[in-house]
């Protein structure tokens, strides 16, 4: 982790009753949001799912590009066991 970057969470919406790949949540390092937008998507995340026909319209969007954001690895970790109710979220955490 660089000096100025911090880490980012994107957490997929259960769009039409399930989860698609790469998993529950996405976890980027990066410089700033856009960074990390830019390489979640490469992961994978994509936007206005509903609109693009690839989403369930009455579950909403399956991916935001509203972020949660964290300092460490650690903590964001942390966060998406927190949210899976307190098991393991296997998050996919982007490297490159």
């Amino acid at each position: 982790m660089t000096v100025n970057s911090r880490v980012y969470v994107y957490r997929q919406n259960n769009s039409g009753g399930y989860i698609i790949k790469p998993a529950k949540f996405i976890i980027v390092e990066a410089e700033n949001e856009p960074a990390a937008l830019d390489k979640a998507k490469e992961a994978g995340l994509y936007l206005d799912g509903v609109s693009l026909g690839v989403d369930c319209s009455c579950c909403g969007d399956r991916w935001s590009n509203f972020t949660y954001e964290f300092n460490t690895l650690l903590e964001a970790k942390s966060y998406c066991y927190e949210q899976n109710g307190n098991r393991d979220a296997n998050p996919y955490v982007v490297t490159t």
